[in-house]
């Protein structure tokens, strides 16, 4: 039963399904995010699935490919955008490390958020526009899910002193571990290339987990950037190592796709 326990407690964390929970514990919340890459995965599945049926009924891949963004951003309340748009903000001020993170905790949005949401979410749909409909869901799948393995990766012990205090960070810091991390990282792997073989052929769905690899590789480098820069790491710095990591799967499976 803990494996579904962890995945009711990522549900009831990483988005706005009600699900009821008693009094939260350090244990829900490191549960939570280990179930954090399955939850990115069934939500890609549905969500690219809706997307895929989208494209199918209106002819447009495009509309198809914005009707499952816009669902993904209203089941996790967007809070992942959010988190794109803060550091944003906060990296475009070139204020010192603590004034830079004051700007990611003020609730308005600046111009360099602005822009950054809108680079994101158009490399997004452009992305997905290109790809065949029919490999929506798992493509969709290994995007989110990917994204939302880099969160482990930041909450490795040793980082624990770089979470900013009194937010969700604080909280998980130091919950995953580097076993759990790597397991959890050849899963993905694993189930990419065995799930898209099928309708991809052998050397496209090894490109494909190729990608994710490469994508994991880039947010590792913005995650040293960030925590050279800001310092500290907090829940919006998760956030934009998820989008980073969603977009470059989907952005990079767009151009393997386009030359093999």
């Amino acid at each position: 039963m803990r494996p579904v326990r962890s995945l009711l407690s990522s549900v009831a964390m990483y988005t706005v399904v009600p699900v009821r929970r008693e009094e939260w514990q350090q244990r829900d919340f490191a549960d939570s995010l280990t179930a954090f890459p399955w939850l990115g995965a069934l939500l890609g599945l549905v969500l690219g699935g809706l997307g895929w049926a989208t494209a199918w009924a209106s002819g447009s891949t495009l509309l198809g490919a914005c009707v499952a963004l816009a669902l993904l951003a209203l089941v996790t309340g967007a809070m992942h955008l959010d988190g794109v748009a803060d550091v944003a903000d906060a990296l475009g001020s070139r204020k010192p490390a603590e004034q830079a993170r004051a700007i990611m905790k003020r609730s308005d949005i600046g111009p360099m958020g602005v822009a950054a949401l809108v680079i994101v979410l158009i490399l997004d749909a452009a992305a997905l526009a290109s790809l065949p409909a029919g490999i929506w869901p798992v493509v969709v799948a290994v995007g989110l899910a990917a994204g939302r393995t880099t969160p482990l990766a930041a909450t490795l012990p040793g980082l624990g002193e770089a979470a900013d205090r009194g937010t969700l960070s604080a909280l998980t810091a130091g919950t995953s571990g580097r076993t759990g991390l790597w397991v959890t990282r050849l899963l993905v792997l694993g189930i990419t290339v065995g799930a898209t073989w099928p309708w991809l052929g052998v050397s496209r769905a090894v490109a494909l987990g190729a990608v994710v690899v490469a994508a994991w590789l880039l947010a590792a480098a913005w995650q040293r950037h960030l925590l050279r820069r800001l310092a500290r790491l907090n829940g919006d710095c998760y956030g934009s190592l998820i989008e980073l990591t969603q977009v470059a799967v989907w952005l990079l499976a767009a151009i393997v796709m386009g030359v093999l």
